[in-house]
């Protein structure tokens, strides 16, 4: 089986290392795989990990140098989000065999945030209009639509997600999780703390995250709790990277500023000794229409390392158990991080539950193996569908 996977971006977004991850355990089932991106193909090495698959360009597909070792096309093009940059790229390149669309956002959402408009306003937008204003990182409003009815199945990283692929296709929940040769249960990485100035004695929580328009009010929640908690006197340092794409701090965030560390872009493959450095994670952030859509990547490395998790009653969430798997609250706002992450640090014996508790729920619920069992199962049955025909 020859299976395309065409990516939004290059292979720096986070979406990568599930491709990269998928990709590779399926190649182990037998598969012969390849991974296309519009840009930057020599960015796969921030991944680091193995790759059991070819990495080209979208022009180079276009100019027909993908090649699969029994020299035909791709049984399978399984595209990594409906965004605009990737629609476009299918409708050129007229790829064989069958297309399955992989949801991991609310595009609705995003879109309507980007553009500051109502979704109902823009879907009655002209679509010369629109085919003009939507950015290509983010999903067309009548195209995606179109897109998702004209491909054979769909993927979800949510099982919420199925409300935006059609109905009459088939529809597969695939979670995410985490590359096990690089997140583990490791010791605090003190000796990175200490490079950053940070010393022994104070607790460190690491978000690696990037801020849009949507998940920018979420990001100052967390920079306000950190404050708030060394107005409490519990000494805590935040650890940040990742880059930002919207403003989230009032006065350029002076008032936190002394209780942060902030590392820009890391490279995934670095990723693993800068997450080691923290004592605890939290996810910001609240159920509704963006995060009850979402399975936020990050979290599978998260709870891979076995530390303490705070995290809102949304996507995952959902699945575990206050006080056993995580420490689930209503909403992840300042107030609730604060209260949370002084209780935790204030009482051992919850923190160190929590710990095996989140170590415990990665090895029971998220592996790559299982995911790529799932899309094997989902492969096969379109093509052998196809063959009934």
């Amino acid at each position: 089986m020859n299976v395309l996977f065409v990516l939004y971006h290059d292979f720096t977004s986070n979406s990568a290392s599930h491709v990269q991850n998928l990709a590779n355990e399926l190649a182990k089932l037998g598969a012969d795989c390849a991974v296309c991106v519009p840009s930057n193909v020599p960015s796969i090495d921030v991944l680091g990990g193995e790759k059991r698959f070819q990495a080209l360009l979208y022009e180079d597909v276009l100019k027909g140098k993908l090649r699969f070792a029994d020299g035909r096309g791709p049984d399978v093009t399984h595209a990594w989000t409906p965004r605009e940059v990737v629609r476009r790229f299918l409708e050129a390149a007229k790829l064989p065999g069958k297309l399955v669309v992989h949801l991991e956002d609310n595009e609705q959402h995003l879109l309507a945030r980007a553009m500051e408009r109502k979704w109902k306003d823009l879907v009655r937008e002209p679509m010369t209009t629109l085919d003009q204003v939507v950015p290509m990182h983010l999903a067309h409003p009548l195209r995606f639509p179109e897109l998702m009815r004209r491909a054979d199945a769909a993927t979800v990283i949510v099982d919420k997600l199925r409300e935006l692929a059609s109905p009459e296709k088939p529809v597969e929940e695939v979670w995410c999780s985490a590359d096990e040769s690089l997140f583990a249960p490791v010791p605090v990485n003190y000796a990175m703390r200490r490079e950053l100035g940070i010393a022994d004695d104070r607790k460190v929580i690491v978000y690696p995250g990037n801020v849009h328009a949507s998940n920018a009010s979420e990001v100052r929640s967390l920079y306000t709790a950190v404050a708030l908690l060394n107005r409490e006197g519990a000494s805590v340092t935040l650890v940040r990277a990742g880059r930002d794409f919207a403003p989230y701090l009032e006065q350029d965030g002076v008032w936190v500023k002394p209780f942060v560390k902030d590392l820009g872009m890391v490279e995934h493959k670095r990723m693993p000794q800068v997450l080691a450095m923290a004592d605890l994670f939290v996810q910001p952030g609240k159920p509704g229409e963006f995060n009850d859509y979402r399975f936020p990547s990050k979290m599978p490395e998260f709870l891979a390392l076995g530390r303490p998790v705070v995290l809102p009653r949304s996507n995952i969430a959902l699945e575990m158990k206050h006080g056993v798997d995580a420490y689930v609250v209503p909403e992840a706002n300042a107030t609730h991080i604060t209260t949370a992450v002084l209780e935790i640090l204030r009482d051992d014996a919850l923190a160190a539950r929590l710990a095996a508790g989140s170590r415990r729920f990665f090895e029971d619920r998220l592996s790559w193996k299982q995911g790529a069992r799932k899309l094997e199962k989902l492969y096969a049955s379109l093509l052998d569908a196809n063959a009934a025909a």
